[in-house]
């Protein structure tokens, strides 16, 4: 307990502060040295048990949905001693949190910045941060990348930047340059432009999406630009096995994916070269997989999340809405893995049809022309059910596109000449501001589908 106190103490105070490059290298020192002679996964979970102590009495204290929500619960703080005694509390859910005023624990002159979620489905939801949350996500995050990383950071950041409120691009840059590197953030628009930017500055590392590195990979093959990169950084949707050994196998980088969400403070894991999964951070979380039905502890399930350095609007058993299991990955870090396996619940109810939208997704690559985002909206006309699908690619058919749907749903052609579903198609629609390949917006009134 001793040491864990003192580590908890030193990680604080580098976290807090304004670090400069030069005291981040040093500490990714420290650290690597630590993860040489083998940290004790005991000493991590003590010092998290102390964060979620802390955590817990300060929303109870400073929340008004957790001091009710530990009323109605017949729960008292002091029981919260590990992450074991969490289970008696219920979940917080993605609805609960569209009222953000009950979950924010400081006033409004303390807020420093917000974000809104740009996930695969529904309304985008409002999550706040103070100055103080900022630089210990920007200097946590920068650690982590000069522990593995220690040469120059020249990195291009091909990430969305028209949605604004999005927290990847915004924070993509601020942790590059507290990590001592130049960011170039150009966005996330025509493959063609960013193939441009990278032959001006000639970056050795690209900060992406999946989705986004594959078009840009593709537009890299055409124009014969090959130029060695030493890092990819991936994140914002699940990286497949393919496209990774395509990235690696063109531009020789290493590959190094995250997950996380707005929600939760932006990328919280980090799955390395040869990881089996993403491991997460402890320091910042408190992770469970629970059965998504019964709510109990579970070896795949749903992630659920307990935030233990947040400000603003610490969350409490937050259900995420995406899938994993437990995962061994036999390497250095101290931190428990998971394996990604999608969205609880990816399936859209619309005039009588269960559509999954990964499965729709699927089906339009195999139209001429399209690009890698889709978008599919959900909406009433008239006590209908209406199924929009938007598309990249100006010279694509809207045709095609119906009938690559039916021929994965012919049951939707069915109810569509039934006069039970309306079914539009929109073509060379622009979706560059869209971070994720998949997006899923349900706007009919009392949608039981939740944002992520």
């Amino acid at each position: 307990m001793i040491l864990a106190q003192t580590i908890d103490v030193a990680l604080q105070a580098f976290e807090t502060k304004i670090a400069s490059p030069n005291r981040v290298l040093q500490a990714a020192q420290v650290i690597d040295s630590f993860l040489d002679r083998g940290v004790d996964a005991t000493v991590v979970r003590d010092i998290q048990a102390r964060r979620l102590q802390k955590t817990v009495q300060y929303a109870v204290e400073r929340s008004t949905f957790y001091r009710e929500l530990f009323e109605r619960s017949g729960v008292s703080p002091d029981t919260i001693r590990d992450s074991e005694d969490l289970q008696v509390l219920p979940f917080t859910t993605s609805e609960d949190i569209r009222d953000f005023r009950a979950f924010l624990c400081v006033s409004d002159d303390e807020l420093a910045a917000v974000f809104t979620t740009a996930g695969s489905t529904g309304d985008p939801k409002q999550v706040y941060y103070t100055l103080e949350e900022l630089e210990r996500i920007t200097n946590f995050s920068a650690l982590a990348l000069r522990v593995r990383h220690r040469s120059k950071l020249r990195t291009l950041i091909a990430l969305p930047m028209r949605h604004g409120l999005w927290m990847g691009s915004a924070t993509a840059e601020n942790i590059m340059r507290r990590a001592g590197g130049l960011p170039i953030p150009v966005g996330a628009g025509d493959p063609r432009d960013t193939i441009g930017w990278m032959q001006r500055f000639g970056p050795n590392l690209v900060a992406s999406s999946p989705s986004y590195m594959t078009a840009l990979t593709e537009e890299a093959q055409r124009a014969g630009y090959q130029r060695p990169l030493d890092v990819i950084m991936l994140g914002g949707e699940m990286l497949t096995d393919e496209q990774e050994a395509a990235f690696r196998d063109y531009w020789g980088a290493e590959i190094i994916d995250s997950y996380g969400t707005t929600e939760i403070g932006g990328a919280q894991t980090i799955s390395l070269p040869d990881c089996r999964g993403f491991h997460l951070n402890d320091f910042h979380l408190v992770t469970e997989i629970v059965d998504p039905h019964s709510g109990q502890a579970a070896d795949e399930g749903e992630l659920v999340f307990t935030t233990i350095r947040r400000e603003a609007m610490p969350l409490l058993r937050y259900r995420s809405g995406d899938r994993a299991r437990w995962v061994e990955c036999p390497d250095r870090i101290p931190l428990p893995a998971v394996e990604l396996l999608g969205r609880i619940d990816d399936m859209i109810v619309a005039g009588d049809v269960n559509l999954y939208g990964r499965v729709l997704a699927e089906a339009l690559t195999e139209v001429p022309g399209t690009g890698r985002r889709v978008r599919i909206e959900v909406d009433k006309v008239d006590m209908v059910d209406e199924l929009t699908i938007y598309v990249e690619g100006e010279e694509v058919s809207e045709e095609s596109v119906r009938e690559a749907i039916f021929s994965v749903y012919p049951q939707a052609r069915t109810s569509v000449e039934a006069g039970q579903l309306l079914f539009d198609v929109a073509a060379g629609t622009d979706l560059s501001d869209q971070i994720k390949a998949l997006s899923v917006v349900d706007s009919r009134p009392h949608s039981r589908r939740s944002a992520s």
